[in-house]
């Protein structure tokens, strides 16, 4: 009686090729990712970036010499304070440390006054159907986007003296918490017009999503 070959299959079954090929496992069904090629990404869309209000600049400004004074005003009540036996210690060992303290706070406040002539006019923001855009930065720029149906809702404030130049500023709050994005630098009325704006599209997005989730419920399929 003949032995049967080792390696033949099971009855009825092909025996294997040496041309196979091992099937490969099939992802979920429906999920498909192909690689999007660079030339396909769509180009940057071009916007008219619209400028802050003109004495907004001027506001930034007079709001840093009130600190630039009270900076100067608390470190000679620093100085001051220092008993003479301490500041006759000081200028024995270290001559140059007062001097150097001084000239760098001095520094410091006419750099922070003369920023908002520079910074400003780099700003903008641009209110589009679905978002709001807005840019700032002089060294490191950056464009932020408010996505509307992102958006829980927003609020309008403005400092003392942010009314004293007739200017405020809409806060952007996003949907789930966390900390909303400023647009600083508005008109009065125009920050007022874009708060309402942004409200309106809030409540047209919950009307649309309500809208469908009542319409894809169980009991209204087949209606």
């Amino acid at each position: 009686m003949a032995a049967e070959p080792a390696d033949a299959g099971l009855a009825g079954e092909p025996a294997p090729t040496g041309d196979s090929e091992t099937a490969e496992p099939e992802g979920p069904a429906g999920f498909f990712n192909p690689e999007v090629p660079l030339e396909a990404l769509p180009d940057a869309e071009a916007v008219d970036w619209v400028p802050l209000h003109p004495r907004f600049a001027r506001r930034l400004q007079v709001g840093a010499a009130i600190r630039a004074v009270v900076y100067l005003a608390g470190a000679g009540a620093f100085q001051m304070a220092v008993s003479p036996r301490n500041r006759a210690a000081i200028a024995e060992s270290l001559p140059w440390l007062p001097a150097f303290l001084w000239t760098a706070l001095g520094v410091f406040c006419v750099c922070s006054i003369v920023w908002p002539r520079i910074a400003v006019p780099r700003r903008g923001y641009v209110v589009r159907e679905k978002d709001l855009l807005y840019k700032s930065g002089v060294l490191w720029r950056s464009v932020k986007a408010f996505p509307f149906n992102r958006v829980q809702h927003t609020k309008l404030h403005s400092t003392p003296l942010d009314r004293r130049f007739g200017l405020a500023s809409v806060s952007v709050f996003p949907a789930g918490g966390g900390l909303g994005n400023h647009v600083r630098g508005l008109g009065r009325e125009t920050a007022e017009r874009l708060r309402v704006y942004i409200s309106e599209r809030i409540e047209s997005g919950a009307a649309a999503r309500d809208s469908a989730e009542h319409t894809d419920a169980p009991g209204n399929a087949g209606r």
